[in-house]
């Protein structure tokens, strides 16, 4: 089995494993823990839709030719100029 060459920069790391099968060099790796933390990305809001309810958004995005993201972030803003054109008024 090959052995893995010292690096001196990352770039040098991203050429080499761009460029070499890891498979050739796995008796030379080292087992390692890793650690992960997961942060809570600000503005990011998770609604369950169900499945025919998120389809029917999949279809008329298509339609639409926007991504499903893109088409609920716009009726979103487009319900909330809405609401406060409404409030703003009383």
């Amino acid at each position: 089995m090959a052995k893995i060459p010292r690096f001196r920069t990352e770039e040098e790391i991203q050429e080499f494993w761009d460029t070499h099968d890891s498979a050739e060099y796995f008796e030379d790796m080292e087992n390692d823990e890793v650690q992960v933390t997961f942060k809570r990305e600000k503005g990011v809001l998770v609604i369950p839709l169900g499945e025919d309810r998120l389809r029917s958004v999949r279809e008329i995005a298509l339609e639409e030719g926007v991504s499903s993201n893109l088409l609920l972030k716009n009726w979103i803003d487009e319900g909330i100029k809405r609401k406060l054109k409404v409030t703003r008024r009383v």
